[in-house]
């Protein structure tokens, strides 16, 4: 009884804990709603003076270029640090923020307004995989990011393709390559009980099956955007989206 007394504390505890977390996670997520909201006033309604708004214009188009500087650079001092034993903490914060701020200058500088509106939904999105990660297992999570790639995809062809087809068309040869990469290495997961390297991705005994499945329906969801075109490819979301939920009930039903 004692014995069994300790295991639900210990589970409670650490229920707690993981609760805890997840929201802190979401805290940051409205925080960082809360800055895209400064955001826009300050770039966009140029509340504060058109100083501000030039000065965040100057700093968008430097970054733009030397964020991706700075973040192959802590790429290389992560690899360099692991290597010889060091930590690699401060390269990747250091690194993470610059990928962070590189999409930011991306998005003012060539989209403004637009650009600054898509920014204000990354926050929402963001707080959905919070939950999935935290609630669901973790497959499904994966499984979410590259759906949600897919449907960020075919949303910018739809609104940006006529005006930017070059940049949409490379979003969509990144798309197809990162999920052809992603297929691969599930692959190698799978032979490998979920472990790369030292690195523990997937936990022991997963399915690939829904992962391999979701590469291969957002990839064609994706392409049949390219081949519909700009006034069809918006249907092409909800396929996405209702894969999307399918992934849900899945998941859901497999953790009964």
């Amino acid at each position: 009884m004692m014995f069994e007394k300790g295991k639900r504390e210990r589970r409670t505890s650490e229920e707690d804990r993981v609760f805890n977390r997840m929201l802190l996670w979401l805290a940051g997520a409205v925080v960082v709603e809360l800055l895209f909201l400064l955001l826009q006033q300050a770039y966009v309604v140029m509340r504060w003076g058109g100083m501000v708004a030039k000065a965040l214009l100057t700093f968008f188009e430097i970054f733009s270029i030397a964020g991706a500087v700075i973040a192959v650079g802590c790429v290389v001092w992560g690899v360099l640090s692991a290597r010889n034993g060091k930590r690699i903490l401060l390269p990747v914060v250091i690194g993470a923020v610059s990928v962070g701020l590189w999409v930011v200058s991306l998005l003012c500088k060539l989209f403004f307004d637009d650009g600054v509106r898509l920014l204000m939904m990354l926050p929402a999105a963001a707080a959905v995989l919070i939950l999935i990660f935290f609630l669901y297992q973790r497959p499904f999570f994966y499984n979410a990011i590259f759906t949600g790639g897919g449907l960020l995809a075919i949303w910018l062809q739809g609104r940006y393709y006529l005006g930017h087809p070059t940049l949409v068309t490379i979003c969509f040869v990144v798309g197809f390559a990162a999920l052809a990469a992603v297929a691969a290495l599930a692959f190698l997961l799978r032979k490998n009980d979920g472990k790369l390297g030292a690195l523990r991705v997937l936990p022991a005994g997963s399915s690939y099956m829904m992962t391999w499945l979701t590469c291969a329906v957002t990839a064609a969801a994706m392409a049949a955007a390219l081949a519909v075109g700009v006034s069809l490819c918006h249907y092409l979301l909800y396929v996405l989206v209702g894969w999307l939920f399918a992934q849900a009930v899945f998941f859901t039903v497999k953790m009964m």
